[in-house]
């Protein structure tokens, strides 16, 4: 055998090897790791701002780190705390006047639907064994609030390695991301123009996934805001803050901000005699199902197509695809990965019909 041959073939098995390894090594924290390179994508135009100015790579790395932790952690600390504080009343005034069978008094408005509910079924109870199977209820209820929460507290430290691999992450790419694509630029076995296609693909994908969805989270949680704001929901411009955030959560989405707003509306009339309240609550959830959710289908095809260049059934199969496959970070990386595979098979076609 030709020694330089198998010099390149001991070089490529070692070499497979060693990635092969090191995928394995990095697989328990691929997600963090793909959570820091979107962050530092996304804040990257402001830590180029602040080391224009200060002209510190580190010092510059470290600010936008504390401002992304700022900006990220402000309005889930925010919303998390006012929904926990309504949910936690809600619920200590019910268990406590539903045990006695007892009517519910001084209800914000944000409670008053829930109170009126608790109200009427409060009235309702007076046999003893009814009264025992709400008791029963809420101490099974109670149980599961407290199993979910310690278990909550026994993922903590892997929730907090994660976030600080996460922010590692971050902090570096802003540092030194520019060497990292220009190296990954340099190693492509990829004419010039070829590898300048992969990654305008890479950074045009990117780009309109990440501010797409940003952009479709913002127009729900605004059109959800109005349609509160119009059929009378309280706190519109807190629960359309919330809308956005979890418009961003796969699976989930805005749904599980206005479903309940309208069936609360629906019961609230109910337990009046109020069928206008029961209309608004019908029409609520017409609003939301027509409007609100239907608008993600409409412009997220639009959004991510037009730019990446990706026909909307291939971004539909890499957000799906991407989300069973990856979890919530698939959403972005999957069209990404698709659109890269895209723009491979366009250069395999261009370099064979030249060789012919």
């Amino acid at each position: 055998m030709n020694p330089e041959v198998y010099r390149k073939g001991f070089f490529a098995l070692v070499f497979l090897v060693l990635i092969f390894i090191s995928f394995l090594i990095i697989k328990p924290f691929l997600i963090p790791v793909l959570a820091g390179l979107i962050l530092a994508y996304i804040f990257y135009p402001i830590y180029r701002r602040i080391n224009g100015k200060l002209n510190k790579k580190n010092i510059s790395s470290l600010i936008t780190c504390v401002l992304v932790v700022l900006i990220i952690a402000s309005p889930i600390i925010f919303t998390l705390n006012t929904i926990s504080k309504e949910a936690y009343t809600i619920y200590l005034l019910s268990r406590q006047k539903l045990a006695g069978g007892k009517m519910l008094s001084e209800c914000s408005p944000a409670e008053k639907a829930v109170c009126k509910v608790v109200n009427y079924v409060a009235a309702k109870v007076n046999d003893p064994k009814a009264r025992y199977h709400f008791e029963t209820t809420i101490k099974q209820f109670t149980s599961r609030i407290t199993d979910s929460i310690s278990s909550i507290f026994v993922a903590i430290p892997s929730i907090m390695v994660d976030l600080f691999i996460a922010l590692f992450a971050t902090f570096f790419l802003f540092r030194d991301g520019a060497i990292f694509l220009d190296k990954m630029e340099r190693i492509l076995p990829l004419k010039s123009e070829d590898r300048q296609k992969v990654f305008k693909k890479l950074n045009d994908t990117a780009y309109a996934v990440i501010y797409g969805s940003i952009i479709i989270a913002v127009v729900q949680g605004t059109l959800g805001g109005i349609g509160f704001f119009i059929f009378g929901v309280p706190s519109p411009i807190l629960w359309g803050l919330v809308m956005m955030l979890a418009s961003l959560i796969p699976y989930i989405g805005s749904s599980i901000v206005w479903l309940p707003a309208s069936l609360m509306l629906i019961i609230n009339g109910y337990t009046d005699m109020d069928t206008s309240i029961i209309l608004k609550g019908m029409l609520l959830m017409l609003y939301g199902i027509f409007i609100v959710s239907t608008i993600d289908n409409i412009l997220k095809p639009k959004l991510i197509g037009d730019k990446s260049g990706l026909h909307p059934l291939l971004v539909l199969l890499g957000v799906v695809g991407g989300l069973k496959f990856l979890g919530f970070i698939g959403v972005i990386v999957g069209p990404i990965i698709i659109a890269l595979l895209i723009t491979f098979i366009k250069i395999y076609e261009e370099e064979k019909s030249s060789a012919v």
